[in-house]
């Protein structure tokens, strides 16, 4: 594996068992009517939301409207919530169903861009998510183009895996497939990175040398 691919993967942040045990306290205040603990559920996902949901949609205001959406629902319906083991999971998938089903109502929001348009869209909300990460700006850059030169599919589930933390059978539960089709998926992305990435360092270097 590519050791720049191997740096993006190992300094990725890891969720530790507290910090969902805290975000399932949270629910629970929630659920109690706690505007606190609401607050604090939101900023801690709505950028991660937000840089997710440009992967399906280049309209950052209707993924923001989503985001605000499905925060306001579940604030309004909290008392008949129910007790959920994945605080995480519950809200992407519950935003990603929400993000769907309006770009379903109104098929020109869809991603059917041209491919110089999805990749500037999409690498921006790209560049939002490795602003937290600590790498060198040459190695986010890489990163960054590599993932703008993979599908759709293959760009989300790095994105699920590496941004996010989320488990293979959480992504499977996300993108309809099965844990398998997850881990052959994502080998598959950064088998496709790994190209990418190596192109790129060959171009570096002709043009410093040439």
């Amino acid at each position: 594996m590519s050791s720049k691919v191997d740096l993006f993967i190992s300094g990725s942040p890891k969720t530790t068992s507290g910090s969902c045990s805290d975000e399932r306290a949270l629910w629970q205040s929630l659920i109690k009517g706690n505007d606190l603990a609401f607050s604090n559920l939101y900023q801690r996902f709505s950028n991660l939301l937000f840089n997710y949901g440009m992967h399906f949609c280049y309209n950052r205001e209707l993924v923001k409207d989503c985001i605000q959406e499905l925060f306001t629902t579940i604030w309004n319906r909290r008392e008949s919530l129910s007790e959920v083991e994945s605080v995480k999971y519950y809200l992407f998938k519950s935003f990603r169903n929400l993000l769907i089903q309006h770009i379903n109502r109104d098929r020109k929001l869809f991603t059917d861009l041209d491919e110089g348009q999805e990749s500037r869209a999409f690498e921006a909300s790209i560049e939002d998510g490795l602003v937290s990460l600590d790498y060198a700006k040459e190695n986010e850059r890489k990163v960054t183009d590599a993932l703008t030169k993979i599908s759709k599919r293959q760009r989300e589930i790095v994105v699920l895996k590496y941004f996010n933390e989320l488990s293979y059978s959480e992504i499977a539960g996300l993108m309809s497939i099965t844990p398998a089709s997850a881990h052959n998926l994502l080998s598959k992305a950064l088998q496709c990175m790994r190209v990418v990435m190596k192109a790129l360092s060959l171009v570096s270097f002709l043009n410093y040398y040439f």
